[in-house]
């Protein structure tokens, strides 16, 4: 009898963990200003839950005289985000692990200005590869604002900042660092996001057609400390502006470095893209040979039909 009390007591348990509510994640942090380190008090805090499979849980809480804000996510989920919106530009730190539960998430905001600061580019790095019938281009620009306040277009213009492409960039992708507003007309990316102090990194991809040598023109857009250029064989890549550095072996295949240093806005970097490997003939020359053939049998027909 005993035995069947423990195994009862067993299954009840089981029962009650399968139909109670999954525990709350408790969420804390703090918003402070990123130039002075103050707190700042009484702002909206959306702290969002996500789960694979799972639809979104929300939060909404504000910050204490403090700055500090606490929040719990009933049900729990794996991940969240924290969002927080000050002068009208929105701010997201995330996603964090809710089983990091000690861990206190800070949110660091920035007085916001409609004027241009002198942003500008202290990295462009691209990886040239060839995949049939285009070039790859693997882009990473790094924006550098030197200002302390937030740059916030105003609504009559296009976007904060242009990032040009290869000329005839097509299929473009961002991968992350930026929210285009599209291509203008000089083929350049144009992006809307605020730009905060310091520096983001954007990540694009793209393709352009290659049409075996080619003549490639780069446009930087922003004054840009260096370019440096990675060009995967077979091709190759002769330019004025960038200079050869270093040429490495990198999962089995050779990969060039070239590099330019202190480029002017309206500087443009011109590559010339040998190494294309051509196209297969074998369709072309058995399409000739086809058609020879029926040449021959057309123009010997008439003594074929005689000879019988």
């Amino acid at each position: 009898m005993a035995r069947v009390g423990v195994a009862g007591a067993l299954g009840c348990a089981a029962a009650v963990l399968l139909v109670a509510p999954a525990a709350a994640v408790p969420i804390q942090g703090r918003v402070v200003h990123g130039v002075t380190g103050r707190a700042v008090p009484g702002l909206e805090v959306r702290v969002v839950g996500m789960e694979a499979g799972k639809p979104a849980v929300e939060v909404v809480t504000r910050t204490d005289p403090q700055g500090a804000f606490r929040a719990r996510l009933e049900p729990e989920r794996r991940t969240y985000v924290v969002q927080v919106t000050y002068q009208g530009v929105d701010y997201t730190t995330g996603p964090h692990s809710a089983s990091a539960r000690a861990r206190e998430v800070v949110l660091r905001v920035f007085d916001v200005t409609d004027h241009p600061p002198p942003l500008r580019l202290s990295r462009r790095a691209l990886l040239l590869d060839h995949e049939p019938p285009w070039f790859v281009v693997r882009e990473v620009a790094v924006v550098h604002n030197p200002a302390q306040r937030a740059y916030a277009a105003p609504k009559h213009e296009f976007g904060t900042w242009r990032l040009p492409l290869l000329r005839g960039a097509e299929g473009v992708h961002v991968v992350r660092g930026m929210a285009p507003a599209g291509v203008d007309p000089d083929g350049a990316l144009v992006d809307t996001l605020p730009v905060l102090p310091g520096e983001r990194a954007a990540v694009v991809v793209y393709r352009v057609r290659a049409r075996g040598p080619s003549l490639l023109e780069l446009r930087t857009g922003l004054p840009t400390s260096s370019v440096d250029l990675f060009v995967a064989e077979p091709l190759r890549v002769r330019s004025e502006r960038l200079q050869p550095q270093e040429t490495r072996r990198v999962e089995g295949r050779r990969v060039t470095w070239l590099q330019a240093r202190d480029l002017s806005e309206d500087a443009v970097v011109t590559l010339a893209v040998e190494g294309v490997p051509a196209p297969p003939r074998t369709v072309p020359r058995l399409v000739g040979a086809l058609l020879v053939l029926g040449c021959a049998v057309f123009v010997a027909w008439p003594w074929l039909r005689r000879s019988r």
